[in-house]
């Protein structure tokens, strides 16, 4: 009896609602997920160490089950294959509706998956044909598709994606980056209800793979980095392959310096119940040179509502740059949009490393943009985060003053985090410009008042300190530029101005 305890208490530990927990890993009872794939009941929990296992496939045969990689920084929990998955399908496979409903999976690494050209084709780090499933911090690296979602009998499925890396997914032939095999970083089918993405990081394509393909009756694709990068040959980067409702805000999406089709945003039909399309402050940058596409609408008819606003489409200078290809939508409803020729010039904080934050120089972008409103089914369309990393938590976007920015960030004024925006206009600049000398006049007087001079990078380059109702700023050592004075009265109240020294 005592060691059949031990055995049990080695590899599970019961909860008092009778579910399961199974430990999974080299040093465990059972060392790969396989091993308890018969094992495990409706509603337990797989736990599973850090650390490689290789070629180990497994089609899940229960549902609501709950999957937690443990394993962190250099030994995380890796799902790898190399070579052909004998099961036709995937790494892990959710196959049959009502029987494996409702998966769980959190923190595990799919590495690797693909099944023969004679099966598809089309090897998935997670095949999933039942209804439900979630994926939260999870990486899918080298697949052919990284989620393939899909069976035609389940038609109200909910999809929900978080927080994951998709790297180098597509089909390929060994060597051939570009041979096209149109698999996908992830294909979402009709039989989704609903797919929400947020907070993930897509990057570097292959095979002429799309970002994201969905045919989901409703997807909300919410602030993410899309980054087709230098060395990804993809295709859209964005896939709306049969219209729907599709609600996409905050995300950043780039189209990188190869690629297929050289298009970035794709609607390819409209069969689906809504037709419903909203695109809302997101950052769109072409790193392609030559002919780029930011949208192409297949349907010439049929789609109710296509709204872009807030948006900045940005790109290099060689590129020719196409707003619509195909045609352009009946429905059309475009407002306070930035297209500009050079992304380098327009005052992102550093578009080398993907940062696409706005220095106080974007004035093109800072308050300059709309209420975009709801959408027909009442969902707000005012982004209330950013991304920053899928590593990390979405920041908190707050939107105050008279307009909006545009693009996917609010610009915050360096150094003190106050929103350049709550700006009031109780005090006047003149002249601004100005060559040797400008006024600063006050509406009310002043008392022990602290003025900063501030360059663009949030450098402090002078102070005084003041009392009144005028002072006279001038140019002594400053260089020619641009710059913001910064006013802190006694009660920590914090107004600013953007000044420009000829």
């Amino acid at each position: 009896m005592k060691k059949t305890l031990l055995l049990l208490s080695s590899c599970l530990i019961a909860n008092i609602s009778n579910a399961t927990i199974w430990l999974v890993g080299p040093t465990q009872t059972y060392t790969v997920p396989s091993q308890v794939r018969l094992l495990v009941q409706d509603g337990d929990t797989i736990r599973i160490d850090g650390g490689v296992y290789a070629n180990d496939a497994v089609k899940w045969p229960k549902k609501n089950l709950k999957f937690f990689g443990l394993g962190t920084g250099s030994n995380r929990t890796i799902l790898q294959y190399t070579g052909d998955i004998a099961n036709g399908k995937g790494i892990w496979v959710f196959e049959t509706p009502g029987t494996c409903d409702n998966a769980y999976i959190e923190n595990i690494v799919f590495d690797g998956a693909q099944v023969s050209d004679a099966n598809g084709g089309n090897g998935a780090g997670i095949r999933f044909q039942a209804k439900d499933f979630t994926v939260k911090n999870c990486k899918f690296i080298n697949c052919q598709n990284g989620i393939l979602e899909g069976n035609g009998s389940v038609t109200t499925s909910n999809v929900i994606l978080l927080n994951s890396e998709f790297e180098n997914n597509g089909y390929q032939l060994p060597n051939d980056p570009t041979h096209s095999g149109y698999e996908h970083h992830i294909y979402i089918s009709a039989s989704a209800d609903t797919l929400w993405v947020e907070n993930c990081y897509f990057h570097r394509p292959r095979g002429q793979a799309n970002s994201l393909k969905t045919r989901a009756q409703r997807s909300y694709i919410l602030y993410n980095l899309i980054d087709e990068e230098a060395t990804g040959y993809g295709s859209w980067e964005l896939n709306i392959a049969q219209g729907g409702l599709n609600v996409i805000i905050g995300n950043v999406i780039i189209q990188g310096t190869s690629g297929a089709n050289h298009g970035m945003i794709s609607y390819d039909a409209a069969t689906n119940v809504l037709e419903d399309f909203y695109f809302i402050n997101n950052t769109v940058i072409n790193k392609y040179v030559g002919a780029n596409k930011y949208f192409n609408v297949t349907p010439a008819a049929g789609i109710n509502t296509y709204k872009i606003y807030n948006n900045i489409f940005a790109s290099v200078t060689a590129a020719t740059n196409t707003v619509f290809s195909a045609n352009v939508p009946s429905a059309l409803d475009s407002s306070h949009n930035i297209f500009t020729s050079n992304y380098l010039t327009l005052g992102f904080t550093n578009p080398a490393g993907n940062v696409y934050s706005l220095l106080p120089t974007a004035t093109l972008a800072i308050n300059t943009g709309t209420t975009a409103g709801t959408t027909n089914t009442a969902f707000s369309l005012i982004p209330t985060k950013a991304y920053q990393s899928f590593t990390t938590a979405l920041a908190t976007r707050t939107i105050s003053g008279v307009a909006i920015d545009r693009g996917a960030y609010e610009y915050y004024f360096p150094s003190t985090g106050i929103s350049e925006k709550l700006l009031l206009n109780s005090f006047s600049i003149y002249p601004n410009p100005f060559s040797h000398q400008t006024t600063l006049s006050f509406s009310a007087e002043q008392k022990n008042t602290l003025i900063t001079l501030l360059d663009v990078y949030g450098k402090e380059v002078r102070t005084v300190h003041f009392s009144g109702k005028q002072i006279v700023l001038e140019k002594k050592d400053l260089s020619s530029g641009i710059y913001f004075v910064k006013i802190t009265d006694e009660q920590k109240n914090t107004l600013s101005k953007k000044i420009i020294l000829e």
